[in-house]
């Protein structure tokens, strides 16, 4: 094998890399993207889960009579 053979086998190595490097920070790229827009719907089902728990609470303070807790209630079927 000549030198301008190693040479060419070497650059072949080099674009190979640099195209697996670019695929690869393509990926990086949408994987965060991915994590990102997960990460927003979980604040907001956490801001809805909290205002939900804020409601249930006020329900249950303003309930007539002293209203058993929603926690505390039985479903149906028992």
């Amino acid at each position: 094998m000549t030198d301008i053979d190693k040479l060419e086998a070497l650059e072949r190595r080099i674009a190979a890399l640099e195209e697996m490097l670019t695929h690869q920070a393509h990926t990086l790229d949408e994987v965060s993207d991915q994590l990102h827009l997960a990460e927003q719907a979980r604040e907001t089902l956490a801001r809805k889960q909290k205002a939900l728990l804020a409601r249930v609470q006020e329900v249950e303070d303003t309930s007539p009579g002293g209203a058993p807790s929603l926690q505390d209630e039985k479903p149906p079927h028992y």
